[in-house]
């Protein structure tokens, strides 16, 4: 498991010369322009929100988003808001494991047959709690998700549960017949088109733009069979959708791995490679980066459970005092 180590927050804001170009008329004193019936164009919220974009608008070095649940063979990490109210999530991760789990150096004999999707659970209820406590009144909740990796008590294989707090919800990763993969959270745009070919919002761009060019096609076919005298109004692509879908039963090529393969000096070295093309993508991007600073690795092994493999360390002034695990 590898994360960054910048905490970012992001706010939806609108530049409001964006605003000006598609709704307000300059040769009219900039009132509101009108279509032809003489009803405003701008009718609902809704079309300034679209135009929102999502701007980081406040950072945080040095945030630690990964978390050993040592002695179980488990560890979490975090993306998303890094604290609700006046708890950051890795005070209210020690207190779960604490006085939720009751975790000391040895994993109590009460919790038997434990397995990861049975701690993800117990977190989900645990955080969710001061979530829903902290943001019951909020319309737009802010996001806040948990990834949770390990090894269940019996049985030979990792297996890892995003945990989504904003929408009280556990997604499985992978099915139990193959357990083997790579899963993302947060900021993965550069990772998806590496690892997939692409990623969701070029996916969502491209099904728009085959859309656009079966209109196009429909319209010059119209146009063609007029000139052979025949008048026929063809179906819009709208009505064929599902049959036209651009990625149903194909894909683009990606990153070819054997990830079942993998030593554990190469899981670790492909954790750093992929979080770093995230973090140097946005460092050389236009637009303010939500990735980056030191990146923080840890190894979880059945019989040897969570281990950091990067440095975890205080540096003031040359002097360097490590972190307990």
């Amino acid at each position: 498991m590898g994360c960054d180590s910048l905490g970012t927050v992001t706010r939806e804001l609108v530049d409001p010369f964006d605003l000006i170009k598609q709704f307000f008329d300059p040769e009219n004193e900039w009132k509101l322009k009108t279509d032809e019936q003489g009803k405003p164009i701008l009718e609902k919220f809704d079309q300034i929100y679209k135009k929102a974009q999502t701007i980081p608008f406040n950072q945080m070095t040095h945030v630690t988003k990964i978390f050993s649940l040592d002695p179980l063979p488990m560890g979490v990490m975090i993306t998303g808001i890094e604290s609700i109210k006046n708890r950051t999530i890795k005070s209210l991760i020690g207190e779960f494991k604490k006085e939720e789990l009751k975790l000391g150096k040895k994993i109590p004999s009460r919790m038997g047959d434990y397995t990861v999707k049975i701690i993800a659970k117990r977190l989900l209820d645990f955080i969710s709690q001061y979530y829903n406590e902290q943001y019951a009144e909020w319309k737009s909740k802010p996001y806040l998700e948990l990834m949770i990796g390990g090894y269940n008590k019996a049985g030979p294989f990792p297996s890892i549960f995003k945990i989504l707090i904003t929408d009280t919800k556990i997604e499985d990763t992978f099915p139990e017949d193959d357990p083997f993969g790579i899963v993302f959270g947060g900021q993965m745009q550069e990772i998806q088109r590496l690892v997939f070919g692409t990623d969701g919002l070029n996916k969502a761009k491209i099904a728009i733009r085959f859309a656009q060019l079966f209109e196009k096609y429909r319209l010059l076919l119209r146009e063609f069979l007029g000139s052979k005298g025949i008048s026929e109004e063809l179906p819009s692509a709208d009505n064929f959708i599902d049959e036209l879908n651009p990625f149903d039963e194909w894909d683009l090529d990606g990153f070819d791995a054997n990830w079942a393969d993998f030593s554990e000096q190469n899981a670790i070295e492909c954790v750093n490679f992929f979080v770093e093309i995230m973090a140097k993508s946005q460092q050389f991007s236009s637009r303010l980066p939500t990735v980056g600073g030191d990146i923080h690795i840890g190894l979880i092994t059945k019989d040897k459970g969570f281990k950091f493999i990067s440095r975890q360390e205080y540096v003031h002034e040359g002097y360097v005092t490590p972190m307990e695990d």
